[in-house]
């Protein structure tokens, strides 16, 4: 294979396995969001897969009027997602992408680069030794 394309191959491979390292759990504690409300008696936990994995309500909160408890807990649920992202640096508001989706088409991409990479220099190749004849 011609140098130049072996790089190219390799560039790509090297951004596949660093875009797999991003989506990997991690042996330390898993990124999360923290948020409250209504004096710290409404609080949510979001997770890194964006979605609400705790809401703990203290009881004096089911004394509100249903709908002040209702926007508490949106206070609450909203400042964790903006807390988890924060915690993902580059991450625009409103981008929420599926990495590991990302990456499997990557790998497929890269799969294909290389094959054609193969037949273009294989191509050349042909082309160098008639040349040569």
């Amino acid at each position: 294979m011609h140098e130049n394309g072996q790089r190219i191959g390799e560039m790509l491979a090297e951004a596949i396995q660093e875009l797999a390292r991003t989506v990997e759990p991690r042996a330390d504690a898993a990124l999360r969001g923290d948020g409250e409300a209504a004096n710290g008696q409404v609080r949510a936990v979001a997770g890194d897969d964006g979605r609400l994995h705790e809401l703990h309500l203290n009881p004096r909160v089911m004394r509100m009027a249903s709908e002040d408890l209702a926007r508490e807990i949106l206070v609450a649920v909203n400042a964790a997602l903006d807390d988890l992202r924060a915690g993902l640096p580059g991450l625009e508001a409103a981008e929420l992408t599926d990495p590991q989706g990302l990456a499997k088409t990557l790998g497929s991409t890269h799969a294909d680069v290389m094959r054609q990479l193969d037949e273009f220099a294989d191509g050349v190749e042909l082309v160098v030794r008639r040349l040569e004849e």
